[in-house]
């Protein structure tokens, strides 16, 4: 029963062109902030090789985009389901 449940409420949230521009809008977002790390990380990688046991790629860039990511879905995701608790209603 819950699996038919959520299966009706995805398929309404995903029919609305709404969420498909919220969720691109998204990946534009993380992808620009991914390249930025990266391209920091770049900058000062070779500071960092002199350093005895330096922090790696996974260090410095991917786990502060995860905590930024969590965040703003955090901030997001009420976003997409405002709609959904609207039609209950």
């Amino acid at each position: 029963m819950i699996i038919t449940i959520a299966s009706r409420e995805l398929k309404s949230l995903f029919l609305s062109p709404l969420a498909w521009s919220i969720l691109g809008i998204l990946q534009l977002l993380f992808a620009y902030m991914f390249l930025t790390q990266v391209d920091s990380f770049i900058n000062f990688q070779a500071k960092l090789a002199e350093i005895q046991s330096a922090p790696g790629l996974t260090d410095v860039v991917i786990t502060p985009l995860f905590a930024n990511a969590g965040v703003i879905l955090l901030l997001v995701i009420p976003l997409l389901t405002m709609r959904l608790i609207c039609e209950e209603r």
